[in-house]
């Protein structure tokens, strides 16, 4: 029973025997998505299944409620308040928001500072943390989206080509059934190129020839969308700080050295916040401050980070998987030459007469099955079909020659 179980999750893991897309592509379908999966694992038992948040200051209500209201109704900090002197603010962002607007100082040159009127004054400005509460599901969301894609691949594209190679991945079979099985798979290719090869109305050359290079250049453009606006996006779950540089910025602070900026980290996950109470009692509206400590966020500046260079290194590889996707897309004779060298086939006519008149869509399924067969079943394929394409061509054509 355990087997079974154990088997029935290899089927659902993006980590595949057999690879119907590139490695480009499985950066996004299978590091990215693995990444995300496990990240909101992690968010997700540290805020459901222990303590999240503890405050303290509240003096009219119980420390149960108090936690669970701050939780719920938002914690904040005060923007004014970043970029002080640590010995002025307990923690960046949080001061009294009816503290004075500053404070008068006589200079030692007899000069005296002097403050502006405090009704001239804008009031402070809260900073709401609300992104906490629905983090784990944004993680569930992100990881889904870089799934997406590869379901297109699969079930518009190349999904009925998986069956042909499960019967030759691997094939731990004597020669007789070698040749058996392969013979079987030129068949199927035959009748599939076939189509490619003879039809040259322009519909069929749009929906059949080349429909192939349609749908691999829409998933890749569509990982190179979602791999920016996952960065985007995240940048918006935030009111202060930017996402968007939050690595570059990381990195730039160190050593941390200095007492009178705020570290990015500390603004886009603050340890401490404030937080304000408001509820009727006996004596009517009553309402009270105090300050919570956030110590998820101790994990969660660290999990942020890694997405980061995550998201930045696989948009970086999404931008050149669409450049080298359209460079091996359009140049058929440097895709003629690749296939060649993977499967150890020898550069003769026949096999290039084919590969070059199966447009897109042949040339992908072809070089599916060499990345996924042995050489020597794929050269045992490609001797079969080139033959049987090339004589029902010259049969339809009445011709004797190429």
């Amino acid at each position: 029973m355990v087997i079974d179980i154990l088997s029935g999750f290899k089927g659902i893991t993006p980590f595949k025997g057999i690879t119907l897309d590139d490695g480009w592509d499985q950066i996004n379908r299978s590091f990215m998505f693995v990444l995300c999966v496990l990240m909101g694992t992690v968010v997700t038992v540290r805020q459901y299944a222990g303590a999240i948040i503890a405050c303290n200051g509240f003096d009219k209500f119980g420390s149960a409620f108090s936690e669970d209201y701050c939780w719920t109704q938002g914690l904040y900090t005060v923007k004014e308040a970043y970029d002080l002197l640590t010995v002025n603010v307990p923690y960046p962002g949080v001061i009294p928001e009816d503290m004075p607007t500053c404070i008068e100082r006589e200079l030692i040159n007899g000069g005296r500072v002097s403050c502006p009127d405090p009704e001239t004054v804008k009031p402070p400005t809260r900073v709401y943390h609300l992104w906490y509460q629905w983090v784990p599901f944004y993680f569930w969301l992100a990881a889904a989206a870089f799934f997406f894609p590869y379901l297109i691949y699969k079930h518009f594209g190349v999904g009925d080509l998986k069956p042909l190679i499960q019967m030759l991945h691997n094939p731990i079979v004597d020669e007789g059934d070698q040749n058996c099985m392969a013979e079987k798979a030129s068949m199927w290719l035959f009748y599939k190129l076939n189509v490619f090869m003879n039809e040259n109305t322009i519909f069929a050359i749009l929906t059949e020839k080349h429909r192939l290079f349609f749908i691999v250049m829409l998933v890749k453009v569509l990982y190179l969308i979602i791999s920016i606006l996952a960065l985007y996006l995240t940048d918006e779950m935030f009111h202060i700080g930017s996402f968007v540089s939050y690595g570059s910025e990381w990195a730039t602070s160190l050593p941390e050295g200095d007492n009178e900026t705020t570290l990015v980290k500390d603004k886009l996950f603050p340890k401490m916040v404030a937080c304000e109470i408001k509820r009727w009692g006996p004596t009517g509206l009553e309402e009270e401050q105090g300050m919570c400590v956030l110590a998820p966020n101790v994990i969660n500046q660290y999990l942020f980070l890694i997405l980061w260079f995550a998201i930045i290194f696989c948009i970086a590889c999404n931008c050149l998987s669409v450049l080298f996707a359209l460079t091996k897309l359009v140049f058929v004779l440097g895709s003629y030459k690749r296939l060649l060298a993977s499967a150890f086939l020898k550069d003769e006519l026949h096999y290039k007469h084919m590969f070059f008149n199966i447009g897109t869509s042949g040339r992908v399924l072809l070089q599916i099955v060499a990345t996924n067969v042995s050489p020597r079943v794929f050269e045992s394929i490609m001797a079969n079909l080139a033959t049987k394409l090339i004589a029902e061509r010259l049969k339809g054509n009445g011709k004797g020659s190429v």
